[in-house]
């Protein structure tokens, strides 16, 4: 039987050259061995539309609650409804309801007395009702949107919030002569703020219990009922109101979307609280002395 046949006999060393005498260069390249076994390279045939491509809407991104660590006392909220309600009680005392004349000279938002450069009046109407019923029913929203909004937005940027739209509402209502009192144009602004902001940052914020969209729709039923039926509660108002909240709601940034302390030390945010205090003490200084 003959012997097998051994490959290596016979070859000289420049057939099979030992790693020592290879240089560094040729000592990377692949042999003729190994190109035998190198898969084809199909990098020409590769068609780069067949590339699967992720885009942002298909990526997961955690929303953000708003009813997340909502506080139930909101200090600016609970300050406005206890003034509201205390500047009532005074309209009371000294009778400030009991005809027009009076309704007028104890702050009531009247177009004449604005043009004629009253303008505190804006605002000090928002903080004077017609009756029980309209007081009741505007604090008991103030204190449901209020919460909300002052959580979502922060302290300072909701009551400049509150009071720009309190003003769009006074300044469409000056489309009658006739006075206006109430801060349901201001409340009207914070549902609107609160739509704009849900729906402009759907797929940041979430929003669990959509039954407060219920109880709004009953309130503001309410109140342009009372609208209809009081001369001094204007609808015109509601209107003005809702429209500067649901601007507002839309250019505002959350808070809750931001580091709070960074938030509140934003040039805007500190803007905003010195507008508001500014306007506030205004309109107390103008306005106070005709509730003696």
């Amino acid at each position: 039987m003959a012997a097998e046949h051994d490959s290596s006999v016979g070859s000289t060393p420049a057939d099979n050259p030992s790693p020592e005498t290879l240089s560094p260069v040729e000592a990377m390249e692949p042999s003729a061995s190994d190109q035998a076994w190198m898969p084809p390279n199909r990098g020409d045939d590769l068609n780069l539309d067949d590339i699967p491509i992720i885009g942002a809407h298909m990526l997961h991104r955690e929303r953000v609650d708003l009813e997340a660590s909502m506080n139930v006392f909101p200090p600016i909220t609970i300050g406005l409804i206890v003034a509201c309600t205390l500047i009532y009680g005074r309209q009371l005392m000294i009778g400030s309801l009991d005809n027009l004349e009076r309704v007028i000279d104890t702050g009531a938002m009247n177009r004449s007395s604005v043009l004629d450069g009253e303008v505190w009046r804006l605002i000090s109407a928002g903080f004077l009702h017609a009756n029980g019923e309209h007081l009741f029913g505007n604090m008991g929203m103030l204190y449901i949107l209020g919460m909300a909004c002052e959580h979502a937005f922060g302290r300072r940027p909701f009551l400049f919030l509150y009071l720009a739209a309190c003003t769009t509402g006074s300044l469409l209502a000056m489309t009658s002569d006739t006075p206006m009192v109430g801060a349901s144009g201001a409340i009207f602004g914070l549902a609107g703020a609160l739509i704009a902001m849900i729906y402009t940052r759907r797929h940041a914020i979430e929003l669990r219990d959509h039954r407060v969209g219920i109880v709004l729709a009953i309130w503001s039923v309410f109140s342009i009922v009372l609208g209809l039926l009081n001369p001094i509660i204007s609808n015109s108002c509601h209107l003005g109101g809702l429209l500067g909240g649901l601007l507002l709601g839309a250019i505002l940034p959350p808070a809750i979307l931001h580091d709070r302390k960074e938030f509140a030390r934003r040039p805007l945010t500190r803007m905003e609280g010195f507008l508001s205090a500014a306007v506030l003490i205004s309109t107390a200084f103008c306005f106070l002395p005709r509730l003696r």
